[in-house]
């Protein structure tokens, strides 16, 4: 990967010429639009929005709304149909023609009057249901509820008192002449009581059971609570009927969803291109048009806009300045690097004046994942899962890119796990083993500390390159070669004893790394305005020294993340052993500890080694020379 050469652009073009000047555009695709300066002697005006804005972005809505609620009511079907429709290979005027044939008020009207009815049929269905409850609790009275209302002399009451205070209730109740106390249900808390007292007494009663917490029940409908309980069973049924009547319609409508994402599409495109103009500014004839494009599409946008305005407009393009931070980036994707693109971006998109690391991430990051897994049977299911899922499966191009990615990085895993002799832990014994992970420990940390020293060489290497592309040679000497001088000396003298340097070859170290640690301090602060300050500057400098010996470490997590994973297969291995030496049931047991003890550590392995391959990444090789923060290139289609 690369980052794309932009040019800047700054168009005069007619008024009148806007709309298809913007369709055009649209078409191009590779097209950055800024806000227009505003230069000192012009008067210049905004664009106003058009005021069809929300007519487009009612119609958007609709649309959107359709495609969920669909999905909301068919996930299955309806996620099918979504991946058979995929937009992204339709060229604009393929989107815009298919857009123009279909008409999806009639379908939106017919799924909003559906939407609305299965509303109500769901808020009358739980009440219905709060209602069978209430009902289901007095079910044991088996006379109409008319019946119990037309005593002369008697009054019946039908309620709810606390289960705590039910004992009480009746205590007190045998102080009345003429009272019958019933308890028709109860549940954990309270009970269902049915009261029948003279009408004579019916107000002290009323105040008695009003003491006790008496909640009193009016039942208004005919006939017996087994009747109702009926009833109500009876239109639930009629309203799930009815819902799965008008699902059945909705369903139909499943057909119109690629139309509906073309649909939203063109909808999406089409507000984007009403919103752009915005950024524009005009005089009462004239549309001043600012942005960027690619450099290598500068002749093909010029053969468009002569095209469209008829020669009746003025196009300015010039070079830019190659450490604006306003220059927009737009990655050029290659091969097997374009998989590792999106690790940079987690990150930050590089400026203008960077280089785009992902070329080189993709080498250190393909080997680090692997070696932190070091499993070939890991790698091999993460190879089969991933690649059957390419072949077979239908996901738009991020999922698919995702989905390769970790392709590429089973047969690191594998080639890993390989040279380790490793597949499932212990468990089968590779004829390639070059390292045993249960005795080569100092090799295997070794190893790692190399590919850091490696890695931290080649991070500063790039810095040194970015200073020196843009004039900074200088910089390069002091941020860089001061620096290899330094690290590289003091190595070299800790590694002394163990190669037989002679003292004569110990004492130019000494000097080289000495000058180094010299020139850190001169030079790591040179802009600081005070002889002080640049010598406090540059001894703070030298001090990140430490930060280096920290960034060697962190190269060890490649060694513990590769024999932890190994250490955990082999434990799990130890413990399916001992139960499938114990008769059937033990087999039986140790396959389920096998499969789910294995699967466990594949899913962590492989976490571990992406978490923490990234944050080698981030932490110790962009820390060398990468800043970031470039603004991502906007192309004028969705």
């Amino acid at each position: 990967m690369a980052i794309v050469k932009m040019k800047k652009f700054k168009l005069f073009a007619l008024e009148k010429d806007r709309k298809p000047l913007l369709k055009e555009l649209q078409k191009f695709d590779y097209v950055h639009f800024i806000k227009t300066s505003n230069e000192k002697d012009e008067d210049l005006k905004e664009i106003q929005i058009p005021e069809n804005i929300n007519l487009l972005k009612e119609k958007s809505q609709k649309v959107k709304w359709m495609i969920k609620y669909l999905s909301k009511l068919f996930p299955k079907e309806a996620k099918e149909e979504i991946s058979n429709s995929s937009t992204e290979n339709l060229l604009f005027v393929q989107v815009e023609q298919q857009a123009g044939k279909y008409d999806f008020n009639k379908d939106y009207e017919t799924l909003d009057r559906i939407s609305k009815e299965i509303e109500v049929n769901k808020e009358e269905f739980l009440n219905l249901e709060i209602r069978k409850k209430e009902i289901d609790n007095w079910r044991n009275i088996k006379e109409p509820i008319e019946n119990l209302k037309a005593f002369k002399t008697a009054k019946i009451f039908l309620g709810t008192v606390p289960k705590k205070s039910f004992e009480t209730l009746k205590d007190n109740l045998r102080n009345f002449d003429k009272v019958y106390i019933e308890e028709i249900s109860q549940d954990s808390t309270m009970v269902n009581l049915m009261v029948l007292g003279s009408k004579l007494e019916e107000k002290e009663l009323k105040n008695q059971l009003k003491t006790h917490s008496f909640t009193e029940l009016n039942f208004d409908f005919k006939g017996t609570f087994e009747e109702e309980f009926e009833k109500i069973k009876l239109r639930e049924e009629e309203i799930k009927k009815a819902d799965n009547k008008l699902k059945s319609t909705a369903e139909r409508l499943l057909k119109v969803i690629p139309k509906l994402e073309v649909q939203d599409n063109y909808l999406d495109n089409l507000l984007l291109r009403e919103n752009i103009v915005s950024n524009f500014k005009k005089t009462d004839t004239v549309d001043i048009i600012e942005g960027y494009i690619p450099a290598d599409m500068e002749y093909e946008f010029q053969k468009l806009i002569t095209r469209i305005s008829n020669r009746n407009s003025y196009l300015e393009i010039s070079d830019v300045d190659k450490d604006n931070p306003e220059v927009p980036i737009l990655l050029k994707n290659s091969g097997l690097t374009g998989l590792f693109a999106s690790i940079t971006q987690m990150y930050a998109l590089p400026r203008y004046n960077e280089i785009d690391p992902t070329p080189i991430l993709s080498i250190f990051y393909w080997v680090f994942f692997g070696m932190m897994v070091a499993d070939f049977a890991y790698g091999l299911i993460l190879c089969l899962v991933s690649g059957i899922a390419l072949m077979v499966g239908k996901f738009n191009e991020t999922t698919r890119k995702f989905l390769k990615f970790f392709f590429a990085l089973s047969f690191s895993t594998m080639i890993w796990g390989l040279l380790y002799g490793s597949a499932f832990g212990d468990l089968i014994k590779l004829p390639t083993q070059v390292l045993d992970s249960s005795k080569d420990f100092m090799s295997i940390l070794i190893l790692s500390v190399i590919f850091g020293a490696v890695h931290l060489v080649i991070g500063l290497a790039i810095k040194a390159y970015i200073l020196i592309k843009n004039g900074h040679f200088m910089d390069a000497i002091y941020d860089v070669f001061l620096w290899y001088l330094t690290l590289a000396s003091l190595i070299m003298l800790i590694l002394a004893g163990r190669f037989g340097f002679s003292e004569f070859t110990k004492n130019i170290l000494l000097i080289c790394a000495l000058v180094g640690m010299l020139g850190i301090v001169a030079f790591g602060a040179r802009d600081a305005e005070t002889i002080v300050g640049r010598i406090g500057g540059g001894i703070y400098s030298l001090y990140g020294i430490t930060s280096y010996i920290g960034d060697f470490v962190s190269y060890l997590r490649l060694m513990a993340l590769g024999l932890a994973g190994g250490f955990i297969a082999v434990a799990i291995n130890i413990i399916v052993k001992m139960l499938v030496s114990g008769g059937i049931l033990g087999i039986i047991l140790g396959v389920v500890v096998f499969a789910f003890g294995q699967s466990f550590n594949i899913f962590l392995s492989f976490l571990s080694a992406y978490v923490h391959t990234s944050r080698l990444m981030y932490v110790e090789f962009f820390s060398k020379f990468y800043e970031g923060g470039g603004k991502a290139f906007k192309k004028f289609r969705i």
